[in-house]
């Protein structure tokens, strides 16, 4: 079932556009399925949750195998070095744990995106109403320079926290600005709809190229052994 949503940005001189959009219920359900908390995260993780998890269960037995070793040989060491080594352990899993969360959170996201792809889109109608109504005002350079799609996000009133949060959290890693720049000649036209397509076609483009497909678990074999090594130096030298 579909549900019609009015997005209303806050604006400076408190006077609002309103843009009017249809949004399934059940992507919205999806998405509290998805992403309503860290559990529901990890859950929803999919191939990537196996294979943080594997990943999880090799650091800490390697961890503790380097703990129990130092225990067992305190004689030959500084009695305070286990409790480096137990240190030094606890920072490096609970970093990859970071890093992991992370990981997985953005392969769930990638199905948010396509759910959320025709607010994403009114954000981008609405970011291009914003620089084309300052370039009329004579304002270009700071319409090309100054746009922030998570202004944007903050200042809509009625939408979703979930779905602000989503958006908040992957316009903050796209160059809005830049794909503006980029699209400023369709901009520049007066040809508002067509503007908008570019922008949102070059805005997708790049959460799909840079963002999904970029997010690799391959940094988990240099860390591991990082992991060793920087523990097996710390035995060493104390």
């Amino acid at each position: 079932m579909k549900e019609e949503i009015t997005l209303q940005p806050e604006t400076s001189n408190t006077k609002s556009k309103d843009y009017n959009l249809e949004v399934d219920n059940g992507t919205l359900q999806k998405l509290q399925a998805l992403l309503g908390s860290p559990l529901a995260v990890i859950k929803h993780g999919g191939k990537g949750l196996f294979k943080s998890i594997l990943a999880l269960v090799i650091l800490a037995a390697i961890n503790l195998s380097f703990f129990v070793y130092s225990l067992f040989n305190i004689g030959e060491s500084k009695t305070y070095t286990p409790i480096l080594v137990l240190l030094l352990g606890l920072v490096f899993t609970c970093w990859y744990a970071y890093k992991a969360y992370n990981y997985i959170y953005i392969n769930v996201t990638r199905e948010a995106f396509k759910g959320l792809a025709p607010i994403f889109k009114k954000v981008c109608g609405i970011a291009v109403d914003v620089v084309s109504n300052k370039a009329k005002n004579g304002e270009t350079k700071i319409a090309k320079t100054h746009v922030s799609a998570t202004d944007i996000v903050n200042k809509i009133n009625n939408l979703p926290y979930l779905v602000k949060k989503i958006l908040i959290f992957l316009f903050n890693r796209i160059p809005l600005s830049g794909i503006i720049n980029e699209a400023w000649d369709v901009i520049n036209s007066g040809d508002n709809e067509k503007a908008t397509d570019v922008v949102y076609g070059k805005l997708s483009s790049f959460a799909n190229n840079k963002i999904f497909n970029k997010n690799k678990f391959n940094w988990i074999l240099w860390y591991i052994p990082l992991n060793i090594i920087v523990l097996v130096v710390l035995i060493k030298l104390l």
